[in-house]
């Protein structure tokens, strides 16, 4: 090997080297919720035999509900396998902590980021079923009607698809299959002396076609209604943050996929293994609850232990911060601005539409809305206005000409103070004072945890 050979070699980065630490924190997000699926499965069931045959069978309502919680522990063992193979994927991955990922590496650990989505995606997606089943559902009927109903789904799929390929030709068993799985959902509604269950589109069934399952958005969004702080953490705040955004990781994006380091870096490989894991521990808490069973080695308390429900609370209510039209705010961004109007949606969310005080983003639009999460810290409230010309004037400091019209100034309503501290505050920001005065004077931060 020659000196040119060998500078290369040098220069080749090093694999990433997990800790001890990382590795039994890594090792943790695996088997904690493999383990209890699989211990589930095993109180459920002995082998996969049933499983595998009772859907095609009139089972019982207590059956249903088995069968569907083990086909829960049968998805996340799944996607802890998943998690196995990422962590071995973690070991190859170039360290970048030395030098800027070339194009390859870029591509490599955005490919491992696309496969952990679709599984997060999936896991998402049976987090709100849960949450759902958990909250909704009073018998056990509607299990079997949820089976029947995947069922029926797929042999619809089977049946369209034939009839597109074959200019509406149909296949006479798989049309038994779908009217026999079409009377069982109907029998079983009878049963339960109801037309319509939450997890069922009315028409599509009554129709006949797919999906007879209300759409993924809307039970999601329902599920978001319903969720704890800590499971609308693990739902990902939203459907466009939990499910939408890693839905786009199934479909090609050719221009717009976002190809930046934030989003191709081990770092965010390493954020997306624990939140997957995250999600499936949320899953197996219901499962277990569900199905009526205790966990012996106790998830539900190392949840406890490793959730603190205060954090999970802190971090909802970043999007629900209770602020004021008229109040002067720095955002993330740390552009300032004025509250003029609010808004509270059906989540619980807050929105403030602000109107920018000095340079707005696009200067066509000097007004817009923002979530909450997005205002970083209230500067001023009329209620502490007067307070704060009180406090933080020192008499000793005024010029003469000053001090003699002082009295008149304090004699201003709350509004035409804020108008004053507002020119004040716009002056500050626009020669870069503003946030270097509040952070040494201590009072960005205070006004932060009152704002939070």
């Amino acid at each position: 090997m020659d000196k040119k050979d060998e500078t290369k070699e040098e220069q080749k980065p090093a694999n990433i080297k997990l800790t001890d630490e990382q590795n039994k924190k890594l090792d943790f997000f695996i088997t904690a919720p493999l383990r209890s699926a699989d211990r589930l499965m095993k109180q459920l069931y002995t082998d996969d035999h049933f499983y595998e045959t009772a859907t095609y069978a009139w089972v019982s309502e207590n059956d249903a509900k088995k069968l569907f919680v083990y086909g829960v522990c049968k998805e996340v063992i799944k996607s802890c396998i998943g998690l196995t193979n990422d962590k071995e994927f973690l070991q190859e991955v170039p360290d970048h902590k030395k030098e800027e990922p070339d194009r390859m590496e870029k591509i490599i650990t955005g490919g491992i980021t696309d496969a952990q989505t679709y599984r997060i995606r999936k896991m998402v997606e049976l987090l709100s079923f849960l949450i759902l089943f958990d909250r909704n559902t009073k018998r056990d009927e509607e299990y079997r009607i949820f089976l029947s109903a995947e069922n029926l789904d797929l042999a619809l799929a089977r049946q369209e698809d034939f009839r597109e390929l074959y200019e509406r030709r149909t296949i006479s068993n798989t049309q038994h299959s779908i009217d026999d799985y079409a009377k069982r959902i109907q029998n079983d509604l009878k049963t339960l002396g109801v037309q319509e269950l939450w997890f069922l589109h009315k028409d599509r069934l009554k129709n006949l076609k797919p999906s007879v399952f209300e759409s993924k958005k809307k039970l999601f969004l329902d599920a978001l209604l319903v969720a704890s702080a800590d499971e609308r953490l693990a739902l990902g705040i939203s459907y466009g943050r939990g499910y939408s955004r890693t839905s786009q990781s199934v479909h090609p994006l050719l221009g717009s996929h976002n190809y930046g380091k934030d989003e191709n870096d081990t770092k965010h490989i390493i954020t997306n293994f624990s939140y997957l894991s995250i999600i499936c521990m949320h899953i197996m808490h219901l499962a277990y609850k569900i199905a009526g069973v205790n966990d012996p080695e106790g998830l539900t308390k190392v949840m406890g232990e490793n959730f603190e429900k205060s954090e999970a609370s802190k971090n909802i209510a970043k999007f629900k911060k209770e602020l004021e039209v008229g109040d002067i705010v720095l955002t993330s961004w740390t552009d300032l601005a004025e509250i003029i109007e609010e808004h509270t949606s059906k989540y619980g969310y807050k929105a403030y539409k602000i109107k920018y005080l000095l340079r707005p983003p696009l200067p066509e639009f000097p007004e817009d809305w923002i979530e909450s999460s997005n205002i970083l810290a209230r500067l001023m409230t009329k209620g502490w206005v007067r307070s704060f010309f009180e406090k933080n004037t020192s008499m000793d400091k005024m010029p003469q000409e000053v001090k003699e019209i002082w009295p008149e100034v304090m004699k201003q309503s709350d509004e035409e103070l804020m108008k004053s501290l507002k020119h004040f505050f716009v002056d500050m920001h626009k020669h870069g004072i503003l946030i270097p005065m509040l952070m040494e004077s201590g009072f960005l931060k205070k006004r932060e945890e009152l704002a939070w």
